[in-house]
């Protein structure tokens, strides 16, 4: 995969990422927890993609708005799709087991400690076209 096919590639699942994060949101307001679980499997199978998906240095500032940080802080990097990757495993159990409390935190907490602190950190501004 050359660079800009992974550019694309990233920025859809990205993409499917944040529409999981919104239906999952929009369930537990609808009262629907356990229903959240199967977005939460998805997640969970996407997050594992997350760094192949950033191949050496791909990147184009005027198409991604991956930093080149990513790949000098490559660990922390990894570690946040991992953590992705747990967390998103541990929301599906909580949310099949219907405490929508528990859910909800779970959810708040991988908004935060994982697509934000990642994204705080490694993805620069919106590119304006």
């Amino acid at each position: 995969m050359d660079a800009g096919e992974a550019i694309t590639a990233r920025q859809q699942l990205m993409k499917e990422q944040g529409a999981l994060m919104r239906s999952m949101g929009e369930k537990m307001k609808a009262g629907q927890v356990q229903a959240a679980a199967a977005d939460a499997v998805k997640l969970e199978q996407t997050a594992s993609r997350i760094p192949k998906l950033f191949p050496q240095n791909s990147v184009d500032p005027g198409v991604s708005r991956a930093k080149p940080e990513i790949w000098q802080k490559w660990s922390e990097f990894e570690g946040y799709a991992g953590s992705l990757e747990k967390k998103a495993d541990q929301l599906q159990a909580t949310a099949q087991s219907g405490n929508a409390q528990a859910t909800q935190m779970a959810l708040a907490d991988i908004g935060k400690t994982t697509c934000g602190a990642c994204h705080t950190t490694f993805r620069g501004p919106e590119i304006k076209k």
